[in-house]
């Protein structure tokens, strides 16, 4: 098992609707284990994004949409 580390964070009341929303959408038991999953996601679509992949989405109907993130998908 990882080492836990503490960590405290500020947050705004967008961030901690954000947290208990994810919590519900990603089924996790507490805010910490939705914050972690949620940068687990980011880092791994940063890497693939690194890599010269697009991140696309489909509906139901078919039709695609490219999705940007700003400060992923931004190339320097």
């Amino acid at each position: 098992m990882a080492q836990l580390r503490k960590v405290t964070m500020n947050l705004t009341e967008r961030d901690v609707r954000n947290t208990e929303r994810l919590t519900e959408q990603l089924h996790t038991r507490s805010k910490a284990e939705a914050v972690s999953a949620a940068l687990s996601i980011t880092t791994s679509l940063s890497e693939m994004l690194q890599g010269d992949k697009e991140l696309i989405i489909r509906d139901r109907k078919g039709d695609i949409e490219k999705v940007i993130i700003p400060g992923l998908t931004e190339k320097a």
